[in-house]
């Protein structure tokens, strides 16, 4: 049967979407499926997606292309269906090995605008994951299925997707293609939805500029390498990032007749590992990886140069009206965005009873299967309406949950100031959120024996307070000596009247002892528990400090105890300011 150009676009655009899609529940899924075996011996399915995605390597050479319309129905309905990760990563290690045998055939401008589509879908989505949110989940479903019946009604047998394609989805599974990773990624820690939509355009137009560099894969190659250097002098990745990511799509044609797939799977594999190493290496046995996320995309770029090197390629390129399309909706797809949501703070007169809260919101995943919770936290906030949130693990685009921008998020859907101190590689940390103009008085990591550590002080001048959030260690030993370089960092000017934050230390602890020399809990009562995973890990770790002789009071304190959106619990504090 003849394919329509029709059919052809369909299944381009269904393919970019799938496959963007599908690297971020398989990397997610697996990440979060492993932290569980890690921490609490259960068995989640991590390994198995792993065994899956090199089986499907080795398979979709043999497989009829009515069966990959079937993975990419499977997909679109798991997508409608739920959120959980770690179940889902198992369909989306058998969906990428399809995608990238469909991107072997097709016209690389369809899908440059299939990769456009799924950057309107994150737009739409505010820097969500789309399968998090109604709207856009069912979009994304509508778009896999419809490649999905495009590719049904084709006879034959899918291609074998060789290394170079593998090597390609690898440099673009390290954020190239989110706005707000690179954003990140170069320096920038605080920005809110215009600036997002903003640079989204930029990221937008290197997607479909890449194609015109075809011709010139020498020059795209050095582009390439020269645009992943400048990750190491911010903020020219705010430049060299869109450059690079224009020169992979231009290289992407040369690829094409490569082999060795099953070697590119396991490639595939393994830069994911080595990018989430950038984050908790220290705990998953890679520390030689923290914070040289930039080397490992250098390197990935250099290694797709070299696997896509083989002279220059005769491509057909998008026409203005193809380009003009794909604009237009992003175009479409902001200005709703801009209308619905807030463009920027939205702040309100002080008052003297604040409603203070500190939660650690666990990298944007529900407590138990890795569900993404950024729905969840949106509508709690809404109902729960504190002034000031101390936030701990908080990830603004991280390769580990989907690059969700939880700050975005939060400041879109809410109008919360943000100050952000990402903890490692720009992406992953802690922050304030407030009703009232805040400014960073200073930030540091504490010494740490594991994870990197995050601690910030920030003052709101309309309150006349200053505070600390914090995120500490793991072991006693580490708590106790992050606790006292903490105490000095409250205590040096401007002297913070309140440390907020997830601690880990229960409160015999000697962490806790050091820190109320000089603070004391507003809790008098403790709760029965501020973490909970399951029943099976249950302890009492977050704390709302106040700086002892401060004129204020404790009107009131609570935990939501019963609230699962993260393994940790809302605790609240209500101060009255005197």
């Amino acid at each position: 049967m003849k394919v329509s150009e029709k059919d052809r676009m369909l299944l381009g655009i269904g393919t970019g979407v799938l496959l963007a899609s599908s690297l971020r529940v398989f990397v997610a899924g697996a990440y979060s499926s492993l932290e569980k075996t890690f921490f609490y011996g259960v068995n989640f399915p991590s390994a198995l997606g792993i065994v899956l995605f090199v089986i499907a390597a080795f398979l979709v050479g043999k497989i009829s292309r009515k069966v990959g319309a079937a993975v990419m129905v499977a997909y679109a309905l798991a997508s409608l269906l739920t959120d959980a990760t770690e179940y889902t990563h198992l369909i989306a290690a058998l969906t990428i090995p399809v995608a990238l045998a469909l991107v072997k055939e097709l016209d690389v401008k369809y899908f440059a605008i299939g990769l456009a589509a799924d950057l309107s879908l994150r737009v739409l989505a505010v820097g969500g994951e789309p399968i998090d949110f109604p709207h856009t989940r069912v979009l994304l479903a509508v778009l896999v299925l419809l490649a999905a019946f495009a590719l049904w009604k084709e006879a034959g047998t899918l291609k074998k997707p060789g290394f170079g394609l593998y090597a390609f989805v690898a440099l673009i599974e390290l954020g190239l293609i989110y706005p707000n990773a690179v954003l990140r990624y170069s320096g920038v820690t605080v920005y809110y939805l215009p600036q997002f939509i903003a640079y989204s355009f930029v990221i937008a137009l290197a997607i479909l500029a890449g194609p015109y560099l075809a011709k010139k894969s020498g020059i795209a190659s050095l582009l390439l390498v020269l645009g992943a250097a400048t990750l190491f002098v911010e903020p020219l990745g705010l430049l060299g990032l869109p450059l690079a990511l224009a020169s992979s799509l231009a290289l992407l044609e040369n690829t094409k007749g490569g082999r060795f797939g099953v070697i590119g799977s396991v490639y595939l594999f393994l830069v994911a590992t080595l990018a989430l190493g950038a984050y908790v290496g220290r705990d998953i046995g890679l520390p030689f990886m923290e914070d040289n996320l930039e080397a490992l995309i250098l390197a990935t770029s250099v290694i797709y140069a070299l696997a896509s090197y083989s002279g220059s390629a005769e491509v057909r390129l998008p026409n203005a009206k193809e380009i003009a399309s794909s604009l237009l909706g992003l175009a479409v797809v902001s200005i709703i965005v801009l209308a619905i949501f807030n463009t920027g703070p939205t702040y309100v007169e002080a008052k003297r009873d604040i409603l203070i809260w500190t939660y650690n919101v666990h990298q944007g995943f529900g407590p138990y299967d890795g569900t993404f919770n950024g729905y969840e936290l949106i509508n709690l906030l809404k109902e729960q309406k504190p002034d000031i949130w101390a936030a701990q693990e908080v990830v603004g685009g991280m390769i580990g949950n989907g690059y969700q921008d939880v700050p975005l998020m939060i400041s879109a859907y809410l109008g919360y100031a943000y100050e952000y101190k990402p903890a490692v590689e720009g992406t992953y940390g802690i922050a304030v959120f407030s009703h009232w103009h805040m400014k960073t008085e200073s930030e540091l990591n504490l010494e740490s024996v594991g994870q990197a550590r995050p601690a910030q002080k920030v003052t709101i001048d309309e309150l006349g307070l200053t505070l600390v959030n914090v995120h500490m260690g793991l072991s006693p030993e580490e708590r106790a000596m992050q606790a006292e370089e903490l105490l000095k960092f409250a205590e040096a000017s401007p002297v913070a009247q309140i440390i907020a934050g997830d601690t880990n230390a229960e409160p015999d602890e000697e962490a806790i002892a050091i820190l109320t020399r000089e603070y004391y809990d507003t809790f008098e009562k403790r709760p029965p528990y501020t973490f909970n995973w399951g029943n099976i890990d249950i302890e009492n770790i977050d704390y709302i400090l106040l700086k002892k002789g401060w004129p204020a009071k404790v009107k009131d304190y609570g935990c939501l105890c019963d609230v699962e959106v993260s393994d940790h619990r809302p605790i609240w504090a209500v101060i009255e300011l005197l």
